[in-house]
Formats: structure tokens, sequence, C-alpha cells
């Protein structure tokens, strides 16, 4: 089902890259119609030639300066700064097939795209320009323009625009110095290729604007027939949308209409600027590199944000409609959630704790009574105060009588309580004082509870002392047994012998038994002292292993240990936490199927260590994990193993005096002992 949901908002987002690199790969194709006056052409392609003319005049007399003025320091500014301007003109103009020049001085020759079939006769526009020995112009052809004169700063606009920005004092003497003894032979053909500064300034860039609105509205129709297709729930599933739709309508609706009204502008723009080639050139001004790539990334981001913003729009009505509105004004908006809250809390006084602070509900109901009462009266008159008076009145003894009812059924719940009875009916639950409500469950339910385990340790208690007579009795009766058969004084030595090593096993083992009582009983009772210090609990468990080792490898077992490589530091009784170890390994040792492995897993968690014991039971494992840490409860029910009974009960004991926790998990036949401390 996520791959499905993930499907759709994956083909939603593609839908809108395609038509994105769709819509830029048509700039190119925009068609526009030539104008046939020169004076027509767009300003930026006179002022490109006129820079373009001052580069290649630098470029073939080093020592020109087409700045002149008194301060050299201002001068040297403004030929500095005009070089970005030079840079864009040679780099547009030199790139563009739609247009050729020739320029000669003295000796020199400069031309580009200039052949022999260059003539008047195949252009659409043809110009000679002369400069004399004086900077004067003579010009031929039908590209006589006056900006070519360089006789006025005022007509060269970003020239003026340098100068009016470097300049301190406007009364500095600042004059332009028009190139001499130079020929300049301008050419732009006919039948143009589409694209550069030439062909869009040339041809009519009106166009661009129905182009731009017919690519938006084509795209968008295309993004709201796929949203419409599209399953309305399986989107609302993906996390991007679910978090969207968690808002709040309102400010959905002024964030994301906002946010599209701005992208879309500004991709208007841009696009705009592009296709007439404004943008392309101003990255270049600026030395940007790859600056071709750097525009199709920028328009293509905007179109797909654009389109992006503009699909959540569109899905979010679709969410409004198919989700139901008038559900969607109660729970999406935060108006109707405030309106519903109200008229919920005036509707159901009976569910309203009296606990809680009424002061506001009895506010906004006096408040929405008021503003009822005077739209009534100020719209309709008399009779619909009467109307909106007898609604009202039914309205309310409809509510106290449900008062009534519950409160009648929390006094016979009330009763039966006092009666012994805390069985949960729920025949009397009621919706009235719900705080009241609650009380009374959880007395029902912790009474219920409370038999449970008086009887489960009454059981407990009973099992615990047939327990205790039965491993109490088996090695007083061994040893009493032994007494009487080595009093016998016809017995060999190697009988004699034999029997005082089964002697002193019986001994030691009920020695055993009584002490692992004794300790018991001392963890429960408090009366236990603990010498804490900062404990390696990754190392200590680590030595309890290995110095265990032979135990388990006795009854084929193989330990498996998984450890952080950094040590954790617990504040612990060395000798209580080797014991409790010491134990669950050998509980493991008794009842774990040979020739398998035990895992021993140390995990540090926040601010606790849990250390786990893991092993496959030779078993059935058919009791309750809670009751085998209890005292004299084994899992070997038929007691064939030898033990107290008592080891995990000390092991539970001695983990809560040192403020920790030991708990024991079932998963078919793995038993899981968790060790759990706090660490430092």
């Amino acid at each position: 089902m996520k791959r499905v949901q993930n499907l759709c908002l994956s083909g939603f987002l593609l839908l809108c890259a395609v038509c994105s690199a769709i819509v830029i790969f048509l700039y190119p194709q925009i068609q526009f119609s030539s104008v046939t006056d020169f004076d027509e052409v767009n300003y930026e392609l006179k002022e490109s030639i006129e820079w373009l003319i001052l580069g290649k005049m630098q470029q073939m007399d080093p020592s020109y300066r087409f700045i002149e003025s008194s301060d050299a320091i201002l001068e040297q500014s403004v030929d500095d700064a005009s070089q970005n301007s030079i840079r864009e003109s040679v780099y547009l103009l030199d790139n563009d097939e739609n247009f050729a020049y020739r320029i000669e001085w003295k000796d020199q020759v400069l031309s580009n795209h200039f052949t022999e079939d260059t003539n008047s006769k195949n252009a659409l526009f043809y110009g000679e320009l002369t400069y004399d020995e004086n900077g004067n112009l003579k010009q031929s052809g039908n590209m006589d323009v006056t900006e070519f004169s360089f006789l006025s700063l005022y007509n060269f606009y970003t020239l003026n625009g340098i100068v009016s920005e470097l300049m301190n004092d406007p009364d500095q003497d600042v004059k332009l110095n028009p190139p001499t003894n130079l020929k300049v032979t301008l050419f732009i053909p006919k039948e143009m290729k589409a694209g550069g500064l030439v062909y869009t300034s040339v041809y009519n860039d009106s166009v661009w604007v129905p182009f731009v609105l017919l690519a938006f509205v084509i795209s968008a129709f295309i993004i709201g027939v796929y949203l419409f297709l599209v399953s309305w729930k399986t989107l609302a599933k993906t996390q991007l949308l679910k978090t969207i739709l968690s808002w709040k309508a309102e400010f959905n609706i002024f964030f994301f209409g906002t946010l599209t009204i701005l992208i879309a502008s500004i991709c208007i723009y841009i696009m705009g600027v592009t296709i007439n080639d404004i943008l392309l050139p101003a990255m270049v001004r600026y030395g940007l590199p790859a600056a071709g790539v750097w525009v199709n990334v920028i328009n293509f981001s905007l179109f797909f944000l654009s389109l992006f913003f503009i699909g959540i729009d569109i899905y979010y009505v679709k969410y409004s409609l198919c989700s139901g509105f008038v559900r969607f004004l109660k729970e999406d908006t935060w108006l109707g959630n405030r309106i519903m809250e109200l008229y919920g809390g005036i509707k159901d006084l009976s569910n309203y704790d009296l606990d809680q602070k009424i002061k506001n509900l009895i506010l906004k109901g006096v408040l929405l009574n008021t503003a009822l009462m005077f739209l009534c009266a100020l719209f309709w008159g008399w009779l619909f105060v009467l109307i909106y008076g007898v609604v009202s009145y039914i309205f309310l003894l409809h509510q106290a009588q449900r008062i009534v009812k519950e409160y009648d059924k929390l006094l016979v719940r009330l009763d039966r309580i006092a009666q012994g009875d805390f069985k949960v009916d729920e025949q009397y639950q009621t919706s009235i004082l719900p705080s009241l409500q609650e009380k009374l469950d959880t007395v029902q339910e912790d009474f219920e509870e409370a038999v449970k385990e008086r009887v489960r340790s009454q059981n407990l208690r009973t099992e615990l002392i047939t327990n205790v007579s039965h491993d109490l009795k088996t090695p007083l009766t061994g040893i009493k047994n032994y007494l009487e058969l080595l009093n016998d004084p016809q017995l060999s030595t190697e009988d004699k012998e034999e029997y005082l090593v089964r002697l002193n096993q019986y001994t030691d083992r009920l020695s055993k038994l009584i002490e692992d009582l004794f300790e018991v009983s001392k963890a429960n009772s408090g009366n236990i002292n603990l010498e804490t210090q900062n404990v390696d609990i990754v190392s200590l468990v680590e030595q309890v292993v290995v110095e265990n080792e032979t135990m388990l490898e006795k009854k084929g077992l193989s330990s498996v240990i998984r450890k952080p490589q950094e040590p954790i530091i617990c504040l612990l009784d060395g000798n209580k936490t080797v014991r409790i170890f010491e134990n669950l390994l050998s509980n493991v040792a008794k009842y774990a199927l040979e020739n398998t492995r035990v895992f021993v897993t140390i995990e540090k968690n926040q601010d606790q260590v849990d250390i786990t014991i893991q092993n496959i039971s030779k078993t059935p494992l058919d009791f309750d994990p809670q009751d085998i840490t209890e005292r004299f409860v084994r899992a070997d029910q038929s007691r064939h193993e030898e033990g107290s009974g008592l080891g995990l009960a000390i092991v539970k004991s001695f983990c809560e005096i040192q403020n920790g926790s030991f708990t024991v998990q079932l998963d078919g036949d793995v038993f899981k002992a968790i060790v759990q401390f706090k660490t430092i």
C-alpha cells in the first residue's frame, strides 16, 4: 500500500517535471514578427553595438579611452566598470549568427560572420559608420541612428548610469571620447535563425505573454486531470500531504495561496526576460560561469515549483469536496473546530466534568446566546425571538431529563458497590461526571486485581510450604540414611568412603538451601548491606561468563557475547552483581537444550543498560514468566534437577535492591532473562 502511495506522489512530481521541461524546450520555438525600421529595434541591441565598437577599438588601440575626465581616478573607475558591459556585448554579438560586422582601423581589420555575400542586398538592416580623425560620424545604409555618434553621454544609457553611480561631485567634468579614423560595417540578414539578442530585438517580443499564459493553463489542466483521476485517499496517506492536511485550513489557504501567487509571478517574469534574451546577457555580464545552463535551471525550477503549488491547491480543493465539505468545515478549519466545540459543550452538559473550569463554557454560551438573540431581533423581529425561546426551552428540558436519568444510574451503581458487588456492569455505565465515572471504574478494576493477586499469593504460599518441606526433607532423609549405613560394623572401607562423600554432598546441598533462603529473606526485608562502587558492567559480565565456561561446556553449550566496545559504568555492589549472573548461567546450564548456543547481549539504552541472556529450553516452557521469579518456583516441575528453586528469586531481589529490574520473557522455546541497571 505504501508503495502505491509513493508511486502516486512520484507520478505527480514527475508530471510537474515533464511539463516544465517541455515548456523550457519550446522557448526557442517561439516565432516573432520582425520590425521594418531600425529605430524600432530594442534599444539594448543599439547599445550593445556601441559597446562592441568601443570594445573592438580598445582591442586594436590599447591606449584608447572613451571617457575623459579631469579626475584620473574617476576615469579609471568608469573604464573598469564598463568592461562588464563590453564583455557582455562582445560575447552576445560575436556568438550571434544573425549579426555580422567588419571594423577597420588603420591597417588592422576585425570581422565576424562577414563574407562576400554580406551586402545590402541580402540585408534586413545594413549600415556603414565612418569616424574621421576628429571623431565625427558619417553614416550610410538603413541603420542610420544618432546613438552611434557618441556625442552625448545621456544617449548612452548604461554608460550614463555607470558614470552617475561613480561620480562623487555632479559638477565633475566627464565627456565622451569618440573613436577616430574608424570604419564599421554592420549587417543583419533578412533570414534569421531563432534565438539570440539580434533576433529577439528585431522581432516583436509581445508574443511571450500569451505563450507563458497558455503554458501555465495547459500544464495546470494536465496536473489537475491527474490529481482528479488519482484516489484522494491514497495521496492523503503520503507523508507530504499527511503533514499538510494536519494543518488547519485557514493556514493552508493563506500560506499556499500566497506562495502559489508569489512563485508564479516570479516565474512569469523570469520566463519573459529569458524569452526576450535579457536574463542570459545579464548573467554573462556579471561573469557567471555556464550562464546558459543556469538560465535553464532557474526557469525549470520556478516552473516546476509553480506547478507543484498549483497541484497542491487543486488537490486541497478535491480533498475538501471528496472528504465531505461539511465535515471539512467542522474538523479541518479552526473556526469550525471552535464552533463545534462550543456547540458540543452546550449540548452535552452531562459530560462536562465539575473538576474543570466551566467559566469559559458559560461565557461562550452567554455570548453565543446574546448574538443569536441580537440577530433574531435585528433581522426577523419578535416572532423569531419567540420561536428561539421555545426551541431553547425544549432543548434545555431534554438535557435536564438526560442528566436526571444518568444520575439515577449512578446512584444504583454506588448502591451495588456499597453492597460489595464490584463487578463492572455496562448497564450501569454513566456519562455524567466523567472523572467520578473514571474513579469508580478504577476502584472496581483495582479490587478485582487485588482479589486475583490475593488468590495467587495464597497459592504461592501453599506451594512455598510444600516446596520448602520437600527440599529440606530430601537432603535430611539422605543424611539420616547414610548415617544409619555408616553404623554398620561390617561396612567396608571403600563403601564407607563413598557414603561419606554422599553424606558431604547432602550436607552441602542443605547448607546451600538454607543460605539461599536467608539471602532472599534479607533482600526482601531490606536488611542487607550493599558495598557499592563504580563497576564496568561489560567487563564484569564478560568475566562471569568466562569463569562459568567450563560448567556450560559440560552441558554442550557455547556462549556468544554481544557487547559494545566502550565500557558502561554503573553504581553496583560487585559481589551481589556477580551472584546475579552466576545464578542466571547456572539456570541456563540446568535447563538449556544440549549442543546449542547461549547468547549474552549487552546494550546501552539512554540512561540504562540491558543485559539479556537467551537460550533454548530443553523442555516446553508452559509456565507463567512472572511466577518463575518467585521463591521455590522452578521450571522443572518434576524437580529432577538439583537446586533450591531460589536462584531466580535471588536474582530478582539483588536487582531490585540495586535499583534495577529483572524480567523473564518466553518466545516459543526461547527463554530470555533480562537484567536492567541504571548507568552513571
